[in-house]
């Protein structure tokens, strides 16, 4: 290596100091933001040279970030008069990590690609993910816009009626029980839960368990599951749910208390829904 490049490395390195530097007296970024920040405008500075036609430079680019260690240890010990080496800081540790994936990626990515910054074809892919997610976030506020209105004002019977209808008919093989009004407690439930989440956002759910795995609420009745279940599986859990919280000796508000300990805090809108449905089948 010449000097010259090292010369172009410790200038660099100076740069990527002085913007860590920055965020650490701005924002007072902890050791691991300080790996991130670190390999982030590694990367950047790395693109940039890539960009501007100085892409042979890329090749031993990791040594921007010994120097960023030493110019680091000269400003602790000599400028702020404080051992850097303090075990309690970790930041021995901390640019040890930052070495070592830099090397890693000098060797596995910055020298095996043409180009750093994202081509065409993948910002075209993150755009539409980008776009599939607001979609998801706007259903997300317009579906809890109208629960929160639920609240304030009565529900719009004509609109409970209907989704009763469209629902009973998709799901009516799933709600085979002989008491009517437990019937119309499940379809309550499924009405509530089917406008709080669209069947899109459930979808995406869905779709989001296959990248990440977690825990969520699945299905039309949005019971808590470790895996995705189907909407028939949801709603034969709730059933069974519903039936364990009834009474063996029914009487006239069982079903209303039911329903209410099973829905928590959401139990007010629910149950408005319940009794506009008993009041059409006049129970």
């Amino acid at each position: 290596m010449s000097l010259g490049y090292i010369v172009i490395y410790c200038f660099l390195g100076i740069i990527l100091f002085l913007a860590i530097l920055f965020l650490r007296k701005k924002y007072a970024i902890s050791n691991l933001h300080n790996i991130l920040f670190s390999i982030i405008i590694f990367l950047m500075i790395s693109g940039f040279l890539c960009e501007f036609g100085f892409s042979f430079l890329n090749k031993n680019i990791f040594m921007i970030v010994i120097f960023e260690f030493i110019f680091d240890i000269v400003y602790t010990n000599y400028i702020l008069e404080v051992d850097f080496f303090n075990k309690e800081d970790s930041k021995l540790l901390t640019y040890i990590v930052i070495i070592l994936i830099s090397v890693f990626l000098n060797n596995k990515f910055i020298n095996s690609v043409d180009k750093i910054f994202l081509t065409g074809e993948e910002l075209r892919f993150i755009l539409w993910w980008l776009i599939i997610l607001f979609l998801y976030n706007f259903s997300k506020k317009e579906v809890n816009l109208n629960i929160k209105n639920f609240t304030n004002k009565s529900i719009d019977e004509n609109s409970i009626i209907n989704s009763f209808t469209k629902l009973r008919t998709r799901y009516l093989d799933d709600v085979a029980v002989d008491d009517m009004n437990l019937e119309l407690l499940i379809y309550s439930v499924m009405i509530y839960n089917n406008i709080h989440k669209s069947r899109f956002s459930r979808k995406f759910d869905n779709i989001l368990y296959l990248i990440d795995g977690k825990k969520r609420k699945y299905g039309i009745m949005q019971v808590e599951s470790n895996k995705v279940i189907s909407d028939s599986e949801s709603i034969n859990i709730v059933v069974k749910d519903l039936k364990k919280l009834l009474d063996k000796k029914i009487k006239k508000d069982s079903y209303e208390l039911a329903l209410k300990k099973y829905m928590g805090q959401d139990n007010k809108d629910v149950v408005e829904i319940f009794n506009t449905l008993k009041k059409f089948f006049k129970l």
